[in-house]
């Protein structure tokens, strides 16, 4: 896990780990509850992926902009900036990393949510309580599967 405090993050931070031609791929985890942060990273990284922690969405932007990751994984309800105004600000202002997929997940399971999500800029839309099954499936087809050939 690797979780830079906003004071601290002066470098950038490659995108995707590659060992011999094989990828990592960099997804931001981004729950204002460390409890969800630390079950999913949990899971994502016994899977083999590198993840992001941020705990609302000036993080998340924060983190795009140095780790240009594969995929972003958020909720909806954070404090500071929120995961829809977050997906906003992403899709209208951050050049090429405007198309880095977002996944929401949220406790808020009414359809208008899910509506405002997706118009937001979101690719995806979970309802928690999500299966770690589940979410490996959604995080491997965004953001491809660890070891995968980078050719």
């Amino acid at each position: 896990m690797q979780h830079l405090p906003p004071q601290k993050r002066t470098t950038r931070l490659a995108p995707s780990r590659t060992t011999a031609g094989r990828r990592t791929p960099t997804v931001v985890l981004a729950d204002d509850s460390i409890f969800q942060r630390m079950m999913a990273r949990t899971v994502l990284e016994a899977e083999g992926y590198q993840v992001l922690e941020a705990a609302d969405g000036r993080e998340v932007l924060d983190l795009v902009r140095l780790a240009h990751p594969d995929l972003i994984v958020m909720d909806i309800a954070m404090p500071s900036m929120d995961g829809v105004t977050t997906a906003r600000r992403l899709r209208t202002g951050h050049g090429g990393l405007a198309r880095v997929p977002i996944v929401f997940l949220s406790a808020l399971a009414g359809s208008g949510d899910r509506d405002t999500a997706l118009a937001a800029g979101g690719d995806e839309y979970l309802v928690k309580p999500v299966s770690n099954r589940e979410l490996v499936a959604v995080v491997r087809r965004y953001a491809g599967t660890p070891g995968e050939s980078d050719q």
